[in-house]
């Protein structure tokens, strides 16, 4: 999904200017949530509007959270997305050869307590860690020690998630050194509001990560 440097990801864009933004900052994705109970939720016209608002050089990734079918084989009828994110939980063997067979690279996203990892997720190509909070699946923005994922072998590369922020994201990357995470994730840090991203934040952000990158 990225051959250089750290791969950084948006999540939870809600409106075109925010996405343009995304992409003036220099990020590789932005991340669109399709689970009615976020409050960074978006309907397909909404998504729509934010996919149409970018170029192709960003990556829209789609965010689901149950292994409806139907609705997430209507999503990719209607949007360009380039990458799914699987965001509930463990999945049966017949349901990653369903999540494989739409076609698209496909992230599995885990609330890690600091037990060993699951198993390889069969199909997907990163796992995205973020740690467990009782406030929901994503977007909580709690931070947590990060560097306790260097305790465990870890099947796939690792995209870092949860309570990341301009002032934190430097020291999450360089704790997991040498072993750098392949991607950061971020949505709650970056934000004025549930769903309305900060524009000097997000620049921040993205500054900060490739300043590791430079000092590598």
């Amino acid at each position: 999904m990225s051959s250089v440097g750290i791969w950084v990801k948006i999540c939870g864009i809600t409106r075109p200017g925010d996405a343009r933004i995304v992409e003036r900052a220099g990020a590789n994705a932005l991340g669109l949530l399709f689970a009615p109970t976020s409050s960074r939720y978006v309907t397909l016209e909404q998504a729509a509007d934010v996919c149409d608002s970018v170029s192709s050089r960003i990556q829209k990734v789609g965010v689901f959270v149950r292994p409806e079918w139907d609705w997430i084989a209507e999503v990719l009828e209607r949007l360009p997305l380039d990458i799914l994110q699987w965001h509930g939980g463990p999945l049966s063997v017949d349901e990653y050869a369903k999540i494989s067979g739409f076609g698209l690279p496909w992230i599995h996203a885990v609330r890690w307590g600091g037990e060993a990892p699951l198993e390889n997720p069969e199909g997907a190509g990163m796992i995205l860690v973020e740690g467990r909070s009782e406030k929901g699946p994503g977007g909580t923005g709690d931070p947590w020690k990060y560097k306790d994922l260097t305790s465990v072998t870890w099947p796939l590369p690792l995209i870092l998630s949860g309570g990341l922020t301009p002032d934190s994201v430097e020291q999450a990357i360089r704790s997991l050194r040498p072993a750098i995470p392949f991607g950061v994730d971020v949505s709650s840090g970056v934000e004025s509001a549930p769903g309305r991203k900060d524009e000097r934040k997000i620049y921040d952000f993205v500054e900060k990560v490739r300043s590791c990158e430079e000092h590598t």
